[in-house]
């Protein structure tokens, strides 16, 4: 058995169904359950209306309200046909009528409380769940509809809710079919009084992660709108290559250090499991994507660049030198009782050297160090990490890296090591030359074996490879 999970942007519209149900088709042989996200962008609409709802806006809320009920009676209309159209038009009908139920709640109450949040982003996922199962259906696919309250288990803490896992597993494992494709929403769940629940952002690959781990899944699959987990971020390094396989351990740091990829905090269930897990590209099938395993065989070797930017540099000097270890827990329980992370970058006897997100510098923060030390900020700083198994006990990565930096005007400064990563701390301006140039450094030839190489790439391989075997030809012939 597999789950297959679907985003957004798989099911953004009739047409992305389609294109779901033929992947799903596909793989019927491995007994698929699917998980889907919400329509496009219909949890962030939904947010929308029920702030007009709260702030009084009805008229702005019932626009709104009006276009995404259009919007999905459209999508599904030309999912199915006849009496099944009829069928699904009054489902979809009825969740837009609860819906408004619940924002004349919302009205109501004057305010948009955790729970009646809950409620509200939920129907995107009921809807979108139902519409898919009645694609699936008139393409031939025998599904069924599992509505996901009745099966995922949680505590109270609405916007946020953890899973019961021994409820949440024992119905998982009595509920979903087993000869025919469960169809599920992701992110949402129910107490066990039956109030609706989220699991919070990314809640639909946690859920994912859920629904392996109870069954025991062979593999989960993470549907997306892109060919799988990059060496770098598209939007800074343009073409980069994907990767085959990473770690659990890989995962986790590429997502810490700024990369948009899944995090492994949201598939934790099976990480415990050592279930496999694919990125995969829903506009792409054929591409074979990443799949995140508990152990990589490229050891030492830097695996992706990571990107960060909006972050700041501070140093903090005592007005009584040298640094202390009460001056340090002073500073510590600053940023705790602020509820701000950071990443020390160093410590000696003068000062101490820290990096944040700059958004977290207030001004009242700002106020609050200040009373504890001199401040100097480095404002508009950017971030930029190697990850990779033991990256940083292969000695010449951060030699290589090193020796390009040093030609980026500005210069950049190495934050910190770790056996997994190692960044470097530069100008917000520099970052797009940096990148690029570590990139070709690290991923100028890559190993087939590791990497799918981009277009670009195989096509200079290829030209190169000609080019030889005309030189060769030419010679001999002479």
């Amino acid at each position: 058995m597999i789950v297959m999970k679907f985003g957004g942007s798989s099911v953004e519209s009739a047409k992305a169904i389609q294109r779901v149900a033929s992947i799903v088709r596909d793989h019927l042989d491995s007994h698929p359950v699917v998980v889907v996200s919400a329509m496009g962008k219909t949890t962030d609409r939904l947010l929308a209306i029920a702030h007009f709802c709260a702030a009084g806006d009805g008229h702005s809320a019932e626009r709104e309200l009006d276009k995404l009920r259009q919007f999905h009676r459209t999508e599904a209309a030309q999912l199915t046909r006849a009496a099944n159209l009829i069928r699904l038009d009054n489902e979809v009908r009825g969740l837009f009528e609860e819906l408004a139920g619940v924002l004349t709640e919302v009205r109501e109450d004057g305010c948009l409380t955790p729970r009646l949040s809950d409620a509200v982003l939920s129907f995107g996922e009921r809807l979108s769940s139902v519409i898919v199962t009645a694609g699936f259906r008139q393409m031939g696919i025998e599904a069924v509809h599992l509505d996901a309250r009745t099966a995922i288990v949680t505590d109270g803490k609405h916007t946020q809710a953890a899973p019961l896992f021994i409820e949440t597993n024992a119905l998982l494992r009595r509920r979903v079919s087993r000869d025919q494709v469960t169809v599920m929403g992701g992110f949402i769940g129910a107490t066990e009084d039956g109030v609706t629940t989220t699991l919070g952002r990314g809640g639909s690959d946690y859920t994912a992660a859920i629904v392996g781990a109870a069954l025991a899944a062979d593999e989960i699959q993470i549907w997306t709108d892109v060919d799988g987990m990059l060496t770098c971020d598209p939007r800074v390094v343009p073409n980069p290559h994907c990767l085959r396989s990473v770690s659990y351990a890989e995962a986790e740091q590429m997502a810490k250090a700024g990369a948009k990829v899944l995090h492994p905090a949201t598939v934790l269930p099976a990480i415990r499991h050592r279930i496999p897990i694919a990125i995969r590209n829903s506009r792409n099938a054929a591409a074979a994507g990443t799949r995140i395993v508990p152990e990589n065989p490229c050891d030492g070797a830097v695996m992706s660049i990571a990107c960060r930017t909006g972050v700041a540099l501070i140093q903090l000097v005592p007005r009584i030198t040298p640094v202390t270890g009460d001056f340090g827990q002073e500073i510590w329980d600053a940023f705790q009782n602020a509820g701000v992370p950071f990443e020390l970058i160093a410590m000696s006897r003068k000062e101490i050297s820290l990096m944040l997100d700059e958004a977290s510098l207030t001004p009242g923060f700002r106020k609050q160090l200040g009373a504890l030390a001199e401040v100097e900020i480095s404002a508009n700083r950017a971030l930029v990490t190697m990850v990779g198994q033991n990256v940083s006990r292969n000695a010449s990565n951060i030699a290589r890296a090193s020796q390009q930096l040093r030609k980026i005007p500005g210069g950049a400064t190495l934050g910190w090591c770790s056996d997994s990563r190692f960044a470097f701390i530069l100008a917000r301006e520099a970052l797009t030359v940096a990148a690029e140039a570590l990139h070709s450094e690290f991923f100028g030839q890559p190993d087939p074996l590791f990497f799918v190489p981009n277009r670009a790439s195989v096509v200079a391989a290829s030209l190169a490879i000609r080019s030889n075997f005309r030189s060769e030809f030419q010679h001999a012939g002479s």
